[in-house]
């Protein structure tokens, strides 16, 4: 699909625009007490990657940049889905997992953009618009490595810098659920999370080939090599 008409450049200026402005202002209204602050959850990172995805989208569009990211933005789209899956599972399940049983989440306009809109954009823009999934192999090797970094940084710098969430094993972990759990419970549990985003990819990879198979691709894409994120 062509990158640069005036509609797809007025949709990823409101997309960046929206998923910046969430970005800040979950970076500002954070009370930073923990250490991390909003990164300890894998929603912000989710954010931060759809921000920056969002922008190189913006610059393809705009003529700023010819480099169409396809990589940075499919592992995007798989964190995105994982965001989605893992926590409307949990939520259905037992929202206190998530915020205790006195716990509240988050005003509702951040609830359904940062676990629906957001997601949902930039999913919508990598799949259907730039046309992703072209390198399976980069992408598979970054879906492998997401998780070792993301629950590295958990395990080894945020859980002992932080004494809540506190849970019935350990405290820190941020998110409650997590803390009632053993090690070797956690590391099920992060086990099925990876492998869950390596379904997850094959299924957005499959999805990518039925889109670029009944739509033929643009001369514009077709010019265009791949690079790296």
């Amino acid at each position: 699909m062509t990158q640069t008409t005036t509609g797809i450049q007025t949709f990823r200026i409101v997309v960046f625009g929206l998923t910046f402005g969430m970005l800040v202002f979950q970076c500002v209204t954070d009370e930073w007490t923990h250490f991390g602050g909003p990164f300890r959850h894998l929603t912000i990172w989710g954010l931060t990657a759809s921000t920056i995805s969002a922008w190189f989208m913006l610059q393809l569009s705009m003529g700023w940049s010819a480099a169409r990211r396809e990589v940075f933005a499919s592992v995007t789209v798989v964190l995105n889905l994982t965001v989605l899956l893992m926590y409307w599972k949990i939520y259905f399940e037992d929202p206190s997992l998530f915020y205790g049983v006195d716990g509240a989440p988050a005003p509702w306009y951040e609830e359904y953009f940062l676990h629906g809109l957001g997601p949902a954009m930039q999913i919508f823009d990598a799949l259907f618009v730039l046309g992703v999934f072209t390198r399976i192999r980069a992408v598979a090797a970054w879906v492998i490595a997401l998780p070792v970094l993301y629950l590295s940084w958990i395990e080894f710098v945020i859980r002992p810098l932080n004494f809540d969430p506190v849970g019935s094993v350990t405290n820190g972990l941020p998110y409650l659920f997590l803390n009632n759990l053993d090690v070797a419970g956690r590391a099920i549990f992060y086990l099925t999370t990876t492998v869950t985003m390596l379904v997850l990819m094959l299924l957005a990879w499959g999805l990518a080939a039925l889109i670029k198979k009944v739509r033929p691709s643009s001369p514009e894409a077709s010019r265009s090599a791949p690079t790296a994120p």
